[in-house]
Parts: structure tokens; sequence; C-alpha cells
């Protein structure tokens, strides 16, 4: 029999506005701190971790395979492997797949995962130089933050990822209305989950070093806010200014931020007294037109659910990263019984943020301790993915 794979630990470092309180450090930076943060906060003994897997869209070559790196300068041992991951915005969530999969299989029996990202310090690229025809001449940068947000094989010229959601649009037949509206509520949620002291103990605390005095601390999400249904009527379409509307208030934001968990093998985490905070489930993917991207967020849910034996009533919470409010709305409208009172109750990537490569796994991280908090048993995370994916987990609280 496979091992059942338990959530022994999970912190996340807060989620900083693009150009904010995190960006002056790297992806690398966050991640030594978020994985020295787990490890220092289970009592863990960095020596006992077998393998390692982050995810990370905006890879660069000042960091390879930061999954090995990171770790080891977080105090691992550079005896212990590690792999990068990069499937877009589900990247956080297929690290932490894969390490699941390892310890389901018995290949390792713990191990750290999670995901990381930095928009704030993404390059911008020469394409040219390394071919004829190059030795004189002006060359153009691409920005590489902004290629990030297109979907270059998605018509001649390529596609921004908010256009394609305006196609979620005109599919579901949804109103602005209820766009802004989940914007108002995932804002909402999030500060109020953050007045209640909900994310405390596990958000982990940043130390950003200063020239001259002492370092500034980020120690909460830079993104939510107490927005008005005003504010959000009266913003413009932003994608599609005639007839749209998409709005950069009813989009997620752009963001720096890293989360971690740490997996065990129920045996081995009884084996070493760990606290075992829930237990994955199940996890899924899907594939759907990419030209429909959204859909990858809820197109998941049957079928994980199914992989799980469960049904939408089975499940007490539910996070449907909000890339966009259409996403979220396009899931009401195709599952009509996905309950609104149980969904994205602590926000979602439109208040709190979608640093990319970090999302899955900072879902996982906070339904882990929501689902504790809240006093529920099963949760459900879900993403859609650029290029044509939906990602998505189950969450079993122990």
């Amino acid at each position: 029999m496979m091992s059942k794979v338990v959530i022994a630990g999970a912190v996340r470092t807060p989620v900083g506005a693009v150009g904010g309180g995190l960006s002056s450090l790297q992806a690398q930076d966050l991640a030594v701190i978020v994985i020295r943060s787990l490890l220092e906060a289970s009592g863990l003994d960095p020596t006992l971790v077998e393998y390692t897997c982050l995810g990370w869209v905006m890879q660069d070559p000042r960091s390879p395979n930061i999954a090995k790196t990171a770790a080891e300068l977080a105090g691992v041992p550079s005896t212990t492997p590690g792999t990068t991951f990069h499937e877009n915005c589900a990247s956080g969530g297929a690290a932490i797949h894969s390490l699941a999969r390892r310890i389901m299989l018995g290949e390792v029996s713990l191990g750290v995962a999670g995901g990381v990202e930095s928009l704030s310090n993404v390059a911008r690229y020469l394409f040219a130089g390394r071919t004829k025809g190059q030795l004189y001449g002006d060359m153009t940068l691409f920005d590489g933050l902004f290629g990030a947000l297109t979907d270059s094989n998605v018509g001649d010229d390529g596609e921004l990822m908010g256009l394609l959601s305006e196609r979620l649009v005109e599919r579901y037949g949804l109103t602005r209305e209820e766009q802004d509206e989940i914007a108002y509520r995932s804002h909402h949620g999030a500060l109020e989950a953050w007045e209640d002291g909900a994310f405390g103990g596990y958000v982990v605390p940043v130390e950003i070093p200063q020239r001259r005095g002492e370092p500034v601390v980020v120690d909460r999400d830079e993104g939510p806010r107490p927005i008005t249904m005003e504010e959000l009527e009266a913003a413009r379409p932003y994608f599609k200014p005639d007839g749209g509307t998409i709005t950069a208030l009813n989009a997620s934001s752009v963001n720096d931020g890293a989360a971690v968990v740490l997996l065990a093998s129920e045996e081995r985490a009884a084996e070493l007294g760990l606290q075992q905070l829930a237990e994955i489930t199940a996890f899924h993917n899907v594939g759907v037109a990419r030209e429909y991207m959204g859909e990858g967020a809820f197109k998941v849910i049957p079928p994980l659910l199914d992989r799980a034996d469960l049904a939408i009533a089975d499940v007490d919470l539910f996070e449907i990263n909000e890339a966009f409010a259409a996403v979220l709305a396009s899931a009401f409208h195709d599952i009509p019984e996905l309950p609104r009172d149980r969904t994205n109750l602590w926000g979602s990537g439109i208040s709190i943020g979608h640093p990319v490569g970090c999302t899955g796994a900072r879902q996982i991280v906070d339904m882990t301790h929501q689902l504790r908090r809240r006093g529920g048993r099963v949760g459900l995370t879900s993403r859609c993915v650029g290029g044509g994916i939906g990602s998505g987990e189950i969450l079993t609280s122990i």
C-alpha cells in the first residue's frame, strides 16, 4: 500500500506588492527565509530532509535549481537533492504534488516542498546577439514580466491573460457587478482574517536590511485594503476598453512571496513526533483550451472530487484562486452547487495577491491553517494556469 502523505508544517512569507516591501530580495532570498523558518517552526533537524521541491516561474541564471540551492543555504545538507518546477501558476502546487508522489511511492519519507516568486525582480531580456548579423545596431529589450502575463500562442501576436478571461465573461454570461462583488468580498475577507489574527503564527515576518539603521520588517500581506464598491464600480475596463468588464481592481495583482510545507509519510511523522496538521488526500491536473485558460480552476474540481470519492457537499472550505474575479464567477455559473459562503473566505489572488510560482503553495499553506482554525475537516484548493491547465488538491485536517 502507498503511504499516506501528511503536512507536518506549513509557513509562508507575507505577499508583497511588486516594487513593494519585499522587492529588494531575490527569489532565492525569499526561499531561504521560508525554508529556514519552516524547519525552525517544526523543530526538525535539517539533516533529516531527504528531498526538496520548489516551484518558480520566472527563473533566471542567478539561482539555478533554486530548490537545491535555497534548501542548502537554509541548512539542509548538500547531500539532499532538489528539483525546481515550472508549471506557470501551478508551479508551487506541482512541486508539492511531486514530493507527495515520491513519499507515496516510498522513494523518500520526508521533505520540503513549495513555491517562490519575485516578480519585482523579473529580468528584461535581450533575445538577439548569439547569431550572425548581430554585430552592429540597436537591440530591443523584452519585458519578461509583461511576457509572463501574455499567452504568446493565442492569435497572431499573443493575448494578455486578462483578454483571455474576457472570453469567460462572454461564455458564461458574467456581469461586471458580480465580478466587482467577488473583488469586494476578497479584500474584506482577507482584512477580517488579518484583524482576527488568523494568519498569525505561520506568516513569517521578513526583515529587509537597510543601508542605515535597523531592518524594516514586512509582516503582513500588502494587498488587502478596505476597498469600496464605489471604487470598484468606478474602475475602467483595463484589457478591453470598449465593452469589457475586467478592471485592475477585479483582477489579481503582481506580487512577491514564498510558501513551503513539510511533507512526510504518516509513519515517519509519527516516528519523529511531528505535529500532523493535514493529509493530502488527493491532487489532480486537467487540460483546457488555452483560449479559456481560466476554466482550469473549476474544470479540475469534479475529477479531483472523484479521486477522493467526495462530493461538493463534503467539502467544508474552498479556495479557487482569483487570477481574475471572472474565473471565480465562472466557477459559480459552471458548478451551481459551489457554496459562496464557504469559498475564498480569507481572500485570494485579488486581495492577497498572485506571486505566480508561489500561489499554489500559498493556497495549500493557508488552507491547512484555515481548516484547523475554522474547525473544518475537508478543504479544496484549485487554480487556473496559463497555457490551459487546471490544478488542485484536497486536504483533510488531522
